[in-house]
């Protein structure tokens, strides 16, 4: 009987999302994936959401995410992303990661940066 090697990096963030329902493509450097927005005055809207996952993930998190279309956040730190124009990457590291190493608590974290444009949205 073989066992599989561990995966890490892009491949292990592309296998949690698919084990989370999700279809994940890479894009460069970036895994990408379209999303629902759950929660918040954008909940039920598709957004693309854009991870870059460090080599050793999930030892450590993606930074914060990239938003397609542009949203804005009312908490700031919205800067230009790698991905285009039509891109924004949001600056906001994962609460806890060590704590939950995962890619559902990633998803976690997505649903609180969504939760959060209910204090105004910055478009």
């Amino acid at each position: 009987m073989t066992t599989a090697e561990p995966l890490w990096g892009p491949a292990a963030l592309q296998a949690g999302l698919r084990t989370a329902g999700y279809t994940a493509w890479q894009q460069g450097d970036f895994t990408v994936f379209d999303y629902t927005v759950e929660t918040g005055p954008r909940a039920g809207q598709v957004v693309r959401i854009g991870l870059q996952a460090a080599p050793d993930f999930p030892t450590t998190a993606p930074g914060g995410p990239h938003i397609s279309p542009r949203i804005g956040h009312p908490r700031g730190a919205v800067h230009p992303s790698g991905l285009g124009t039509e891109w924004e990457y949001w600056s906001r590291p994962v609460a806890n990661w060590a704590a939950d190493r995962s890619v559902r608590g990633y998803l976690r974290h997505l649903r609180t940066l969504f939760a959060q444009l209910d204090q105004g949205a910055a478009a």
